[in-house]
């Protein structure tokens, strides 16, 4: 079975967990507004914007990944990172399929009538990975992909572009721990471009209804502590008092309206406890 195959079977890795490997604590900048209208910004109709891509190969094996586009004249560039968990027994030559872990250097051009191409060639000598596409209306159809080199594999492509992370998302997350249920209220906003690390920064405060340690907490708003691209992102905040420290993380739909989300709460005489439910925008 090769490395892309047994990454698509290991699984994606749990969002809670991206939260807390890609954010550190701290403090760092101010919660912005956010969109209060309930409905969030539409994706633009044209290439530059934050992208969700699925490719599945003839086997039915689907590796999800998320890639921020810009465009200059015809000239499309973008970076990508593959939402999956690394598998254990991968090869040096294609550990975690088309990407590696991240890739900051896919390039590729835009058609007059909407066709979409890029490539790109692992570092340290992996396989080249290249997709074609038709870009209409925020969606990328008629799409294929294929990876030459050290681990050959072809399939079929699809995408779509995410609107912004812009609003207050209010719903009941469940402890995993305790099965005891809480009312979050996280308004979040992302800003633009992506930064040093390739992620969208993102800004966030959160009020917690009944929660014995935690009511309120701010932060993100740094490449250090909150992270987006693609349809996923993660954000630490800390406390307003106490000293704990909440991460979340989640998965954005299509439209923007959900998240289906995770929460891990820590310090600050705080019992470690992780939870799910799922937020809607206001």
């Amino acid at each position: 079975m090769s490395s892309w195959k047994r990454a698509a079977a290991s699984g994606c890795a749990a969002l809670i967990s991206f939260s807390v490997t890609l954010i550190a604590g701290g403090l760092a900048g101010c919660a912005g507004s956010g969109n209060m209208t309930g409905s969030p910004p539409p994706p633009s109709t044209m290439i530059p914007g934050n992208w969700e891509f699925t490719a599945t190969n003839s086997n039915g094996w689907a590796v999800p990944f998320g890639v921020y586009l810009t465009e200059t004249g015809s000239t499309v560039s973008g970076m990508a990172w593959i939402q999956i968990a690394f598998p254990l027994d991968c090869t040096p030559e294609c550990c975690s399929g088309p990407f590696a872990d991240f890739n900051d250097s896919l390039t590729g051009a835009m058609g007059s009538s909407g066709s979409l191409t890029l490539g790109s060639a692992v570092p340290n000598g992996g396989p080249v990975f290249s997709m074609t596409g038709t870009l209409s209306g925020g969606t990328v159809t008629n799409g294929t992909f294929s990876l030459t080199g050290g681990c050959p594999d072809s399939g079929t492509l699809t995408g779509y572009e995410l609107p912004e992370l812009d609003g207050t998302y209010v719903g009941a997350m469940t402890s995993v721990d305790t099965g005891q249920s809480y009312v979050f209220s996280a308004s979040l906003q992302q800003s633009s471009p992506v930064n040093a690390r390739g992620f969208l920064n993102v800004d966030g405060t959160a009020m917690v209804s009944g929660y014995p340690c935690l009511t309120s907490a701010t932060g993100g708003g740094s490449e250090q502590n909150s992270g987006f691209l693609g349809n996923q992102f993660g954000v630490t905040m800390n406390a307003s008092s106490g000293g704990a420290t909440l991460s979340l993380g989640g998965t954005l739909s299509q439209d923007g309206k959900t998240i289906t989300a995770n929460y891990a709460v820590s310090g600050g005489g705080c019992t470690l406890d992780v939870g799910t439910g799922t937020l809607a925008l206001q």
